[in-house]
């Protein structure tokens, strides 16, 4: 594997994707030359070295209208043709991985006429997620054909019939693939796990809102600010928590188009008192504020996507020792159960989210240790390296590789 060129299609710009980045890095760890084929919405230079990883950008326009629609991820785009037939021949490159459904058909047949293995990085249920979208917001226009549930079905039954090698991130997702006619010996589980040094936050200072989570009983919720995310859910149950629990501290981290409906649903609720908006945080700074709270809450909404993928947020709570309150997605409820490390509560039920909050304030059992220690020993970067690393190793031409 040492010496191997892979290229990674990104649908996206790049940075950042925390998933792209720790594959990326575990790869150029192992010896290989990795590149990256990304889009550039943000008018970013067409080539960067990025810690020894190669960004290939297609070039901007410096109208941003056309910009958008030129560089638009379609498999069978001839911008993105181009783009990286030019990578593949330029960097002799040996093996694609291309993530999620919107390129996966481009790098195949990318892949084909260069005669290169392809492994698919399906890091979620694209066709649910689509269909979830399609049923909140009705598209128009090129979306009806772009964006289409039905459509997005026929790329997806191609993908996973065509590439060499599937990735999930997660059991259930698995299960998806085979039901979906996927082979058992080309499916593998590369979760959404972290690095275990990501979470020394040793000499961070406490400031202003530190103190005031410290002080509280604060219940943390890290990510993006969607109504999918049952956000909701929390606020409706802020009533009957301070009841209970009268320092109760919603702590909201992130960012999102909902922020403005949510904060005016909290002020109908008379809330905004028992919610602590932090917006954006760097990544970096995250681990000063988990380890502040009580709990960790996880309300996504469940739907067949939720169903089939796990946000990262679940083991960086585990990691700081928070017992966790999730909905009852299926991979959350699973983890909960299986590494009793917290509760979950029907989905979208603001009571059955209460009466979570207490019984969690009120258990004996030691919920955070039990999330830590599963971290320490199963749901980490380190272990599913192992299995990336196995993957390209079944593909290098070289056989020689470092052990992980």
């Amino acid at each position: 594997m040492n010496n191997q060129k892979i290229l990674y299609i990104w649908d996206a710009d790049y940075p950042w994707d925390v998933r792209v980045e720790k594959i990326c890095n575990s790869l150029k760890n192992q010896g290989c030359e990795v590149h990256i084929a990304a889009r550039n919405l943000k008018k970013l230079p067409d080539t960067e070295d990025i810690g020894g990883i190669y960004i290939h950008r297609l070039k901007a326009l410096a109208n941003d209208k056309l910009n958008y629609i030129r560089s638009f991820p379609l498999f069978f785009s001839p911008v993105w043709k181009k783009f990286l037939e030019g990578i593949i021949k330029t960097h002799n490159i040996g093996l694609i991985i291309v993530r999620d459904l919107p390129m996966a058909v481009a790098g195949i047949w990318a892949g084909r006429r260069h005669n290169i293995p392809v492994v698919f990085d399906m890091a979620e249920d694209y066709v649910a997620m689509i269909r979830d979208i399609w049923n909140v917001r009705k598209f128009q226009g090129l979306n009806l054909f772009l964006r289409n549930p039905y459509l997005a079905k026929c790329v997806e039954r191609y993908t996973l019939a065509n590439a060499d090698h599937i990735l999930v991130v997660v059991d259930e997702a698995r299960d998806l693939v085979l039901a979906r006619g996927g082979h058992p010996q080309r499916i593998t589980i590369v979760g959404n796990t972290p690095h275990l040094e990501s979470f020394n936050h040793n000499g961070i200072k406490m400031n202003g809102d530190l103190k005031q989570i410290a002080d509280r009983f604060s219940a943390i919720y890290t990510g993006g600010i969607q109504m999918g995310r049952g956000i909701q859910t929390v606020i409706h149950a802020i009533p009957e928590i301070i009841k209970e629990i009268p320092n109760f501290l919603f702590v909201v981290v992130g960012d999102g188009y909902a922020v403005k409906q949510l904060k005016e649903l909290a002020q109908q609720e008379r809330v905004q008192d028992y919610i602590l908006w932090t917006g954006w945080i760097d990544h970096e700074d995250l681990f000063a504020y988990i380890p502040a709270c009580k709990i960790g809450i996880i309300p996504h909404l469940r739907t067949d996507h939720v169903d089939t993928t796990i946000p990262n947020k679940i083991f960086d709570y585990m990691a700081c020792e928070l017992p966790i309150i999730a909905s009852d997605a299926r991979p959350l409820k699973r983890i909960l159960d299986e590494e009793q490390c917290g509760l979950s509560f029907s989905s979208g039920n603001y009571k059955s989210l209460v009466e979570a909050v207490i019984k969690v304030r009120k258990a004996k059992q030691d919920f955070g240790k039990n999330g830590k220690r599963a971290v320490e020993c199963k749901y980490n970067w380190l272990e599913d390296e192992k299995r990336l690393v196995e993957v390209v190793r079944g593909f290098s031409r070289c056989q020689t590789i470092k052990e992980v």
